[in-house]
């Protein structure tokens, strides 16, 4: 396996809605910053690759018009992903393990402001019997917040309990939209987004613009003081339809979450410092939780979304690259609300409704192979 390190990233701080600015337009500072950080130009980049999609976008055939501010002269190998850039960002891991590249750009973008997330979301759903209905995130999250508290007997102060830590953590982030922490009885007291979710306990929809450089060995440490270095990765699905799952679990998280622990050498989820989960809801977070090996609640173990999660920002298409993201700034020293000692981490990424589709990286400070 060859040793392949983030040695950059960037982000634009999330806001509710940027009425002056398109997608491409938030999206071009934080490449220049990621850039700059690395002291290279676009000339160092073998590979580029962005992960968004036009419904989401506002624009159509936007990844053209982001081809432009990542650098379309001369040009690149470059690919485009509809998923959360996470999933880009393994893709071109995969690349670099095959030996096409040496270093990659990832970027993840979108302004759901533009639209309506919701009904646009409601697409990846089953068009016959469950998308037709008019099903959407909300709904769908709901179902699956019932069906674990059903299984586990876990209730609304438990869910409260979740959103609340998130919150308090996100109040210590620059980069987050929700700054004001707010106690579990305070979130008990918001109205439901869909019962048994209130909305203090769903991640608000946000713009942002993401930025990350991977570099194989040999470059990282040039482009890099700090590079976090790739231990493992793994990424799983399981079926689109609802009814064809156990919602109260999340099987493709934990199995993705075994592999990505057997190739970093790592046995437990115990064995790392913090871990960044892309839980869009207070019901997701302890879903994930309990799929990588952690409990469902309390704070033994590892540090759970340092950075506030999603629930204190979440901008589609790149809430998965955030997670990323965030576990870099920590084990390079760089993040405002640094975990003491942290030097192995794990970053999750989802895609679908009801966490149908899961990434799991492992990460350190030290090279994996020799």
């Amino acid at each position: 396996m060859r040793n392949v390190a983030i040695v950059a990233y960037a982000q634009a701080p999330f806001v509710a809605v940027d009425e002056h600015h398109t997608s491409t337009e938030i999206l071009y500072p934080q490449i220049r910053r990621a850039l700059a950080d690395c002291g290279v130009e676009r000339e160092a980049i073998d590979y580029q690759v962005g992960g968004s999609a036009d419904y989401v976008d506002g624009r159509v055939f936007g990844f053209v018009a982001a081809v432009d501010v990542m650098g379309s002269w001369p040009p690149k190998q470059d690919l485009h992903l509809e998923m959360d850039a996470a999933f880009a960002a393994h893709y071109a891991w995969i690349r670099m393990q095959a030996g096409d590249c040496d270093t990659a750009m990832i970027v993840g973008y979108g302004k759901p402001g533009e639209g309506e997330l919701n009904r646009i979301l409601n697409l990846q759903l089953d068009p016959y019997y469950q998308g037709a209905v008019g099903l959407d995130l909300a709904s769908t999250s709901a179902l699956q917040a019932s069906a674990y508290m059903a299984r586990t007997g876990a209730g609304d102060a438990d869910l409260a309990e979740v959103a609340a830590r998130n919150r308090a953590a996100g109040a210590r982030n620059p980069d987050a939209w929700l700054k004001q922490p707010a106690t579990a009885a305070e979130l008990q007291k918001t109205p439901w987004a869909v019962e048994p979710l209130r909305q203090g306990y769903v991640a608000p929809s946000c713009e942002s613009a993401v930025c990350l450089i991977l570099a194989a060995e040999g470059k990282a440490e040039k482009m890099s003081k700090t590079p976090v270095w790739i231990h493992g990765v793994d990424q799983r699905a399981e079926l689109q339809s609802l009814g064809s799952r156990d919602l109260s679990k999340s099987a493709s998280a934990g199995m993705a979450a075994c592999k990505a622990f057997e190739m970093a050498g790592v046995k437990t989820a115990n064995d790392v410092d913090l871990v960044e989960l892309s839980a869009l809801t207070a019901a997701e977070e302890m879903i994930l939780r309990e799929a990588v090996g952690l409990p469902a609640r309390g704070d033994g173990g590892p540090a759970i979304n340092p950075s506030g999660g999603p629930l204190a920002g979440s901008a589609a298409m790149s809430t998965g690259l955030v997670r990323l993201g965030e576990v870099y700034r920590q084990l390079s020293g760089k993040a405002a609300n640094p975990v003491k000692n942290a030097r192995r981490a794990i970053a999750h990424a989802a895609q679908g409704h009801a966490l149908q589709h899961n990434l799991v990286w492992v990460l350190g400070n030290e090279r994996r192979w020799s």
